[in-house]
């Protein structure tokens, strides 16, 4: 499984008020690797915690050109796995290869070349954003005679689809 930029928090407050597990992901430049911000999901042992807003960035910080590196830059050699999300992405790692999430759809979108990646996997949301987001990406990555993969599940991502999954075999 991954580890990299992301840690688990055992009672972190949320700005309701609540205290719980959460996920805390460093959000990094992706070309340079400097920190830009942190991400948070309050997590259950299900799933999201029953909160308002149970993912939050924090206040006043770019994320423009951000990523959260699962994978460490080290462990990343000529294929890397992107996807929106953390949750995805965390799936996506199970494969197994380097994975990085990409916080939403507009970063996927915009996802840049980066030297020494020939094969690029992209989780695709199954809604529009996600949809427009992985075919501006993978356009831009095939004409650079770069390999691409887009995953194609029924649910709306990744997750959605190995959740369903999971339930069906209990």
């Amino acid at each position: 499984p991954p580890y990299g930029d992301l840690k688990w928090h055992p009672a972190l407050k949320h700005p309701s008020g609540y205290v719980g597990a959460a996920l805390v992901a460093l959000i990094t430049d992706v070309h340079s690797n400097e920190p830009l911000s942190l991400h948070r999901t309050w997590i259950t042992a299900t799933g999201k915690a029953d909160i308002d807003t149970p993912r939050l960035l924090l206040a006043n910080h770019s994320i423009v050109g951000g990523c959260i590196r699962l994978t460490p830059n080290d462990e990343v050699n000529a294929v890397l796995g992107i996807a929106e999300g953390l949750e995805t992405a965390l799936s996506l790692a199970w494969a197994p290869l380097p994975v990085w999430a990409m916080i939403d759809a507009n970063h996927l979108s915009q996802f840049p070349l980066l030297a020494g990646i020939q094969t690029l996997v992209i989780a695709q949301d199954q809604d529009a954003a996600g949809i427009a987001a992985a075919t501006t990406c993978a356009s831009r990555w095939a004409a650079a005679d770069k390999e691409v993969y887009v995953t194609q599940q029924a649910q709306n991502d990744l997750n959605d689809s190995l959740m369903e999954e999971i339930q069906n075999e209990r």
